[in-house]
């Protein structure tokens, strides 16, 4: 008996309410948890540069990846409750989980250039005020919400340690290329379709800084020029990173 009920908590069709408290203990937990692993992993980045050490944890990464995403999507069939209105690959960490797995398995540069902006900026984001559609822990939804999350931050942060990959301007504004085709698109699937990917037809069920904007659909805008934002934001460091060597090395050269 206790084993059924120890299944429903954990598989089953359960919610709590929609509202997540930011910052609660168990929160400050698996915050402290991807940040002790991305503080590992940077201490120890000399051991990762390693060609047979980064392909090991590279494809641990990506694997964890694949779990989280294939048991998702798992959960919406066998629960009975997949729709196209929410359960597809749409939202941007969701493409972003499955762009960190091909990344990782082809060292491709030229993903990174947009995982990085799109992972680090809307992960983060949904790590810090998350919303775990009404699931409360040990749900496998809500910890699956954990797992994906962090472990886009991971595999962005692995990326840049072991490979020594960075973005560029150039990066920057492929990013904005790609992210205004993909709010086109996705923008014209959740009409079609009645969904809400995004949020880009309404603000979501849990607490987010989004509480904070007009109404739909004045908020829309001040949505996407916040996104750009961010990556512009993130791009930053390295802007000034490249302004003072350019800088020191014209000085050596006088």
């Amino acid at each position: 008996m206790s084993r059924i009920i120890n299944m429903n908590i954990f598989w089953n069709k359960i919610t709590g309410n929609n509202d997540f408290n930011i910052f609660s203990k168990g929160h400050i937990l698996i915050l402290g948890f991807i940040f002790s692993i991305s503080f590992l992993m940077f201490f120890n980045k000399e051991v990762l540069r390693k060609p047979n050490v980064r392909i090991r944890v590279g494809k641990v990464i990506a694997y964890i990846l694949i779990f989280q995403s294939f048991f998702q999507h798992f959960w919406y069939i066998e629960r009975g409750v997949f729709s196209l209105k929410e359960s597809l690959p749409l939202y941007l960490c969701r493409i972003t989980v499955i762009l960190c797995i091909i990344m990782i398995f082809k060292e491709s540069y030229s993903l990174f250039e947009i995982v990085y902006f799109w992972g680090l900026g809307g992960a983060t984001q949904a790590l810090l005020t998350p919303d775990t559609g009404g699931f409360i822990f040990p749900h496998w939804m809500y910890i699956q919400f954990f797992i994906g999350h962090g472990g886009i931050v991971i595999a962005v942060l692995f990326i840049m340690l072991a490979y020594r990959y960075r973005p560029t301007f150039k990066s920057l504004k492929k990013t904005f290329n790609w992210s205004f085709i993909y709010l086109v698109i996705v923008g014209i699937f959740n009409y079609l379709v009645g969904g809400n990917y995004s949020y880009l037809r309404g603000k979501p069920l849990a607490s987010s800084v989004l509480d904070y904007l007009p109404p739909y659909p004045y908020y829309i805008p001040i949505l996407v020029a916040g996104m750009f934002l961010i990556f512009i934001l993130l791009y930053i460091p390295f802007y000034i990173y490249d302004l003072k060597r350019n800088t020191l090395h014209n000085i050596m050269n006088i």
